[in-house]
């Protein structure tokens, strides 16, 4: 197997080629400059951003070809952009496109499908995430994807339709685990709600959350407010810009993450959970397992087009499998809905 790697470089690029090389794994760097599929290249993984004209270039030069593509970047405006602009013409050409195949928001898609196994007919599913970091842990791709990211609007399922979902205004108490606990969560735009429904059909209610107090919530809805106008994301654009910034290795290698979906049906309500260290290394180490598998997966059995994390893999092998080399930890659990 050889994979062609865009955005080498970059702090998640540097972590997916460790991890190739320590897997045996040949690679090929692809240029800025150049962004062509090395014709050798079995998978194209992208870890340079979606917001870069050179990733778009090359995911469609790929999917063209027919190569598939996994990519980390987790914006959900590019996740759009890669299930509707460009998974038609992968369906005809037979190329697979996995976008948001890092933590977020693989690590919440794979989660859903767990905490739904116990659960018939499962109808709502709601994922929140945790971290311990701010804006000055977000990677150098990932503020820059923020600021580009401003004046888009996020999306979730509502009522089986996709719904815009303005950052901040819908709230929840999620069920992390300990030592995290019961924690305030913020509605913010997730993958999920593009992801889920591939493989739970009946699932009607999707929404992605992030834990965080209410004032951060309130800032987040004001924030989202000022972004609607171009002078509001000249201003915000000059505040991140100006921001103190954490670089090196070690500002991520011990940042704590955790993750949780409920999924809730016919009088069932079913919970899967994940947590650890490392949100940096472990995006990498989903994103290698995901392109692994997806390279060894028939197109008999996985048409072209926009795929999910768990239609590639069975999620628990999958986070065993990431487990084994990393320190994420998951579990599930289900319980009777009294009154429905």
């Amino acid at each position: 197997m050889r994979v062609a790697v865009l955005g080498g470089g970059g702090v998640v690029g540097r972590a997916v080629v460790e991890r190739l090389e320590a897997r045996g794994i040949a690679w090929v760097d692809v240029g800025r400059d150049d962004p062509t599929v090395p014709g050798a290249a079995e998978v194209v993984l992208c870890a340079a951003g979606g917001d870069l004209d050179t990733t778009r270039e090359l995911v469609t030069a790929a999917v063209r070809d027919g190569t598939d593509v996994v990519d980390v970047d987790h914006e959900v405006g590019y996740l759009h952009w890669l299930a509707t602009r460009v998974g038609p013409t992968a369906r005809d050409t037979g190329a697979r496109i996995l976008g948001g195949a890092g933590l977020r928001w693989a690590v919440g898609d794979l989660l859903s499908a767990l905490a739904a196994e116990p659960v018939p007919d499962p109808q709502e599913v709601h994922v929140a995430y945790t971290s311990g970091g701010s804006r000055r842990h977000l990677t150098p791709g990932e503020r820059r994807a923020a600021v580009a990211g401003l004046a888009l609007q996020g999306s979730a399922l509502e009522a089986g339709r996709v719904e815009p979902e303005p950052p901040g205004g819908r709230r929840r108490l999620a069920w992390f685990p300990r030592p995290v606990g019961p924690s305030h969560a913020a509605a913010v735009p997730g993958g999920e709600a593009l992801t889920v429904p591939r493989h739970l059909r009946s699932v009607r209610t999707v929404h992605t959350y992030q834990a965080m107090p209410g004032w951060r919530a309130e800032l987040l809805q004001a924030r989202s407010s000022v972004a609607s106008s171009a002078t509001g994301r000249r201003w915000l654009q000059r505040r991140l810009a100006r921001q103190r910034r954490v670089t090196g290795a070690a500002a991520w290698a011990d940042e704590p993450w955790g993750c949780v979906a409920e999924v809730a049906g016919d009088r069932r309500l079913g919970r899967a959970w994940a947590y650890g260290r490392a949100p940096v290394g472990i995006s990498a180490e989903i994103a290698v397992e995901l392109a692994l598998r997806l390279s060894a997966t028939t197109r008999e059995r996985l048409a072209g087009g926009a795929v999910a994390p768990s239609e590639v893999a069975v999620p628990g092998a999958l986070l065993d499998a990431v487990a084994d080399r990393s320190g994420l930890r998951w579990s599930r659990s289900s319980t009777i809905l009294e009154g429905r």
